[in-house]
């Protein structure tokens, strides 16, 4: 039987005054996408900061497989597999999309050169995964949005993603754009690869 690749168990978190979270509970299986709905003050901005290592639940359990974990900072979050693509792109323009999946981790030779050889191979792996229609040595100042989401979801596919976390993915993307993030994320390559996804969208009365 799949065990679950994450699995909340009653999850309390309050601030002064507030109950922001209260006895949030959910299971997610491998290869599941779930959207994660609400209005403005539901919750949803502190489940992810939660699971993000941001803020810590004063009551409940998280597991990844079967075991228990702690998100003690984003670091941690990180190593542990939770991989977060936030509606601000975080992305230095001027720099090649190779230097910005793999900035700080750039590849060396000896005397600390850079292997530019290297790099352009793993980051073209990477993006022919994702399909995408740009190369390693392409500037991401010269991609549209929802390309530069593409470089964003790449990153997460340099390390061992469990969960992808996109926050508020289409807010900035035209309907054209959007249907190639739809693709990317229900791609069953990208699901067996990342596991599963949540997107954290608004939900307007």
């Amino acid at each position: 039987m799949t065990e679950p690749v994450l699995r909340l168990e009653g999850i309390v978190k309050t601030f002064p005054g507030v109950r922001a979270l209260d006895d949030v509970s959910f299971t997610v299986m491998p290869g599941e996408v779930h959207a994660l709905m609400g209005e403005n003050g539901a919750g949803k901005s502190t489940l992810m900061k939660v699971l993000g290592g941001i803020h810590q639940p004063n009551e409940g359990h998280i597991y990844m497989g079967d075991d228990e974990v702690v998100m003690a900072g984003p670091l941690e979050a990180k190593a542990k597999g939770i991989v977060f693509i936030h509606q601000e792109l975080s992305l230095a323009e001027e720099l090649s999309v190779a230097e910005n999946i793999y900035l700080g981790e750039l590849p060396r030779k000896s005397f600390g050169r850079v292997d530019w050889t290297t790099l352009a191979e793993k980051t073209n792996a990477i993006l022919k995964k994702l399909n995408v229609g740009f190369n390693a040595h392409t500037r991401v100042g010269s991609l549209s949005i929802a390309n530069q989401q593409m470089v964003e979801i790449a990153r997460a596919l340099t390390v061992d993603a469990k969960a992808v976390i996109f926050d508020e993915p289409t807010a900035s993307l035209t309907d054209a754009e959007k249907v190639v993030l739809f693709d990317v994320i229900s791609d069953p390559a990208m699901s067996r690869t990342t596991r599963w996804g949540i997107s954290r969208s608004k939900c307007v009365a």
